[in-house]
């Protein structure tokens, strides 16, 4: 299993006196939380069997942290790490008030980790021409098409801080991505996405992170 918390070991910790929780770090979408546990409802996903690389979990899985993004302009990501090697993205956007409304689920499962050898190493996956930031990236046997950034051109990467949390309001850690999303087209019209993301922890502590994700629908996840 993906021991998460060993992150911990190499993250920027956040000594002295905490702070302030966020604005919208708070509010906690769909009932998740940190402790609880979701079932996801396989079926539909397996129908897809060899199409995609990601391997679904059998059984209910235990929240065993969270993380929160603030990504401007009312729209946050809140991740829920979960046992199995596996992650809940949210997308949330605050409607004003009390209110927001949520954009998009995605299960993520971690599927391989790189170390590069040098902070001049990790460098290099931040700039032209890594495969970082290609239009079209292969990857074990798929073609992926990115995401984000203009077409035909080599794009930078998209640069955001995730706070992570055990318990609210003391966060644990904090964590600097600089990530890319890929996508791909599988059969029913269903996509499956490559989120490779740079994570730097400190001047020495950094690695390169390749999840695998796919859409799910809120009537797809039991929350307990």
């Amino acid at each position: 299993m993906f021991d998460f918390f060993k992150k911990a070991i190499r993250a920027k910790s956040n000594d002295g006196a905490p702070p302030a929780l966020p604005a919208g770090a708070g509010s906690l979408p769909l009932g998740l939380r940190v402790g609880g546990s979701v079932a996801i409802d396989a079926l539909p996903l397996r129908m897809l069997g060899e199409a995609t690389l990601l391997k679904l979990p059998e059984e209910r899985q235990l929240i065993e942290a969270r993380g929160w993004v603030d990504l401007g302009q009312g729209a946050f990501l809140h991740r829920f790490y979960l046992s199995d090697e596996l992650f809940l993205q949210v997308n949330v956007t605050e409607t004003g008030g009390t209110g927001s409304s949520i954009e998009g689920v995605k299960l993520f499962q971690f599927y391989e980790t790189k170390t590069p050898a040098s902070r001049a190493a990790l460098e290099a996956w931040l700039r032209a021409p890594s495969a970082l930031g290609q239009e079209f990236l292969d990857y074990e046997g798929k073609r992926f098409s990115r995401v984000w950034g203009d077409p035909g051109a080599w794009a930078p990467p998209v640069v955001f801080d995730e706070v992570v949390y055990k318990n609210l309001p003391q966060p644990d850690y904090d964590v600097t991505h600089y990530a890319m999303l890929f996508e791909r087209e599988l059969p029913n019209d269903r996509m499956e996405y490559l989120l490779i993301s740079v994570e730097d922890s400190g001047p020495n502590d950094f690695c390169v992170v390749y999840s695998i994700g796919l859409d799910l629908g809120i009537a797809d996840l039991e929350i307990f």
